[in-house]
């Protein structure tokens, strides 16, 4: 379609507003796409179809690809006449002979498929701008979701239930004592009312949970927070006496410690190196709301990486402590365990044996609304780059056929 676009010479002038075959298959495309979230598949196949076209068509100008170069008798002449004009000023001697030679035919290649290139340029790029510009404020209007009120959705999800949402925020101390408690949960209560009761917010708890007995940066975080009001409502302190560092275990013990204490629709699993990015907290409150109305038989929501902003239905979280503790036992036995993240995104997935029933009900969030800060000290493994699992990532699991992408 892009290549019936080039002005050919059995046509009037090329103009922009030549109602031309292509244009007709042009609209009905777009009214084909525009409809569906799929403009940006679009956009990329128009763009890769022009600069194909270009190349083709370059090529058989110049001859190749089964090409020939086709020129008018007016153009023949006066490229013959202006090249028989700047030899004769350098050779006395050159005759009309020399004019049907090599050098005439490359130069007239050359000129015919640098004019013919910038004459595609000037006729289809105005065509290719203006169905891209289309294509993007239809994906902006596909995109664009307004947030949901606060009293939608603590009225919506379950209202019996004490608690809409608990986030455990899993902390542990980490390689050369870095911490990262108090701009994780800072940026946590940034979203929470600073007095007045919000329907919603009375049912959204953080519970800031460690099991080293040991452990500065829990102390000092926890008499920081201490002293700002909205920490002491909402915030709640658990720590577990122990030394070890075990991954799974602490998380099966924080699971079980605050999964069975209060009445919570959900359990957030997150690290205390994940604070939310700007607009994150919202778009996360939407994505849950989203699930319970359009997935109903979900299992949880996925808005971070690894093991964080993992939001498990409670008794979903209970079970995968299971799955956990299994490893555990596994991993004590000299047996290769997988990664207590991808233990928890497997449930979620439904692809164990544990959660058969969560498969293909995983909903997540399109970008990753949690950033990373510590790349640098992770608990495992030789830590990350600087700009990995930053803002505006695309949520690894979105794209794939079973999730829920919201």
């Amino acid at each position: 379609m892009v290549q019936s676009l080039f002005p050919t010479s059995n046509e009037k002038a090329p103009s922009f507003w030549n109602l031309r075959r292509t244009h007709a298959q042009l609209i009905l495309c777009l009214v084909n796409v525009i409809p569906k979230t799929i403009v940006w598949w679009a956009g990329a196949g128009m763009i890769v179809g022009f600069f194909a076209s270009v190349t083709i068509s370059f090529q058989r100008r110049l001859g190749r690809w089964g090409g020939k170069v086709k020129t008018s008798t007016f153009e023949k002449n006066v490229w013959e006449e202006e090249i028989y004009e700047a030899m004769l000023a350098e050779d006395d001697s050159f005759s009309d002979s020399t004019v049907t030679g090599e050098s005439s035919t490359t130069f007239k290649e050359k000129k015919s498929s640098l004019s013919a290139t910038w004459k595609v340029m000037a006729y289809v790029l105005p065509t290719l701008l203006f169905v891209l510009l289309i294509l993007v404020g239809c994906n902006q209007y596909h995109t664009f979701r307004e947030d949901i009120p606060n009293d939608v959705i603590s009225q919506t999800i379950e209202p019996q239930t004490p608690y809409l949402l608990t986030l455990v925020l899993m902390t542990a101390p980490r390689k050369r004592g870095a911490t990262y408690i108090k701009e994780t949960l800072s940026s946590y209560l940034a979203n929470f009312p600073d007095e007045e009761v919000d329907s919603l917010y009375s049912r959204i708890q953080i519970v800031v949970y460690t099991h080293f007995t040991d452990f500065p940066g829990y102390d000092d975080a926890k008499a920081y927070f201490d002293t700002i009001p909205k920490a002491r409502k909402h915030v709640k302190w658990v720590r577990d006496e122990g030394s070890e560092k075990n991954q799974r275990k602490h998380l099966v013990s924080a699971i079980r410690k605050i999964g069975t204490v209060d009445e919570s629709v959900y359990l957030g699993v997150m690290e205390d190196d994940f604070p939310f990015c700007e607009d994150g907290w919202q778009e996360m409150l939407n994505t849950i709301y989203r699930a319970h109305t359009e997935v109903k038989d979900h299992c949880g929501v996925f808005v971070g990486t690894g093991g964080s902003g993992l939001i498990f239905k409670r008794s979903v979280a209970l079970t995968a402590s299971f799955i956990l503790e299994s490893d555990v036992q596994t991993a004590a036995l000299g047996l290769t365990a997988p990664p207590p993240d991808i233990s928890l995104q497997d449930c979620l997935m439904g692809e164990h044996e544990f959660c058969s029933s969560c498969a293909g009900t995983l909903v997540t969030s399109r970008t990753l609304l949690q950033r990373h800060l510590g790349y640098n000290s992770s608990t495992s493994g030789d830590g990350y780059d600087k700009n990995q699992f930053q803002c505006g990532w695309r949520q690894p699991f979105n794209g794939m056929p079973n999730v829920h992408t919201l």
